[in-house]
């Protein structure tokens, strides 16, 4: 849908097209990853993923309830089997940046990960993109409305809005709290209150036309630190489960726990000197 389009369509259709360019990205990256299966396309698949189950939930009330429930469950099932393979990948970048050497853990993450591809691999194998193809052109249509019918159009604004504001609110109230150094369970909340408004700023933005990208931007470098400090989390976890001999898991906690202390003052430093600000355009 070129620019001209977009802006004299209807708020409904275009969140209709958007819905459809993010099913056209995920079946293009889900074909990548079933030819190749590299670090970088997990990852973009993996994104794609949350990102269409997030734009479906968002514009769920103007969708058929079974519709919704049936394409967020088929596509979750994706999201967590790439979520797995896209831990070891990342642990694997992360350890074997180390100074120490971890022979024992890199080779039991290769073998760990060529037992998660091939679950991963079957899962988009059987993943119904036909039906679920009609389902989103269906809902894509469904959120077009129709020539005689501008019900989406006239409460798609203020629901987004209303949307945007308790998306918001979650965070901020989170935020205070999550910088005290135990709080890992706040923080973790946080970064997903974070990517949800985040999501909603990236949908809004094309919906209504909108330039969200300074806000998009410092959302992202929460998201980031963020996601490092919960990765520090989730290494320490998976590594603790490999039987490891005693020097390599002395070596991963010092460094584990280095990193950890580094991320989180990243983190205080970020939110007290650019604190996220509520912004909401159509």
């Amino acid at each position: 849908m070129n620019s001209d389009v977009i802006h004299t369509a209807g708020i409904g259709e275009r969140a209709g097209s958007v819905l459809l360019s993010q099913w056209n990205e995920f079946c293009r990256l889900r074909t990548s990853v079933l030819g190749r299966c590299g670090t970088d396309d997990i990852h973009d698949l993996r994104v794609a993923s949350r990102r269409l189950r997030a734009t479906l939930g968002l514009f769920a009330p103007f969708i058929s309830a079974k519709t919704v429930k049936i394409l967020s469950g088929e596509i979750r099932r994706v999201t967590r089997q790439l979520g797995h393979v896209r831990n070891i990948d990342e642990a694997s970048i992360y350890f074997n940046s180390l100074p120490a050497s971890l022979p024992v853990l890199a080779k039991r993450l290769r073998t760990l990960r060529q037992k998660e591809i091939a679950a991963v691999i079957k899962a988009l194998k059987q993943f119904p993109c036909r039906d679920m193809g009609t389902l989103l052109r269906k809902a894509a249509a469904g959120l077009a409305g129709s020539a005689t019918n501008n019900s989406v159009d006239q409460s798609l604004p203020a629901y987004l809005s209303d949307t945007s504001i308790q998306r918001y609110q979650v965070l901020h109230d989170l935020l205070a709290a999550a910088l005290i150094a135990e709080n890992h369970v706040l923080r973790h909340r946080l970064r997903i209150s974070i990517k949800k408004w985040r999501y909603l700023l990236e949908s809004v933005g094309q919906v209504c036309c909108q330039d969200y990208a300074s806000t998009l931007e410092l959302l992202k470098e929460y998201q980031t630190v963020l996601g490092s400090l919960n990765d520090m989390v989730e290494f320490s976890a998976l590594s603790d489960t490999r039987r490891l001999p005693q020097e390599e898991r002395e070596a991963i906690k010092i460094s584990l726990e280095q990193d950890s202390e580094r991320n989180l003052a990243l983190f205080i430093e970020i939110a007290t000197s650019r604190p996220i600000q509520y912004i909401f355009l159509l």
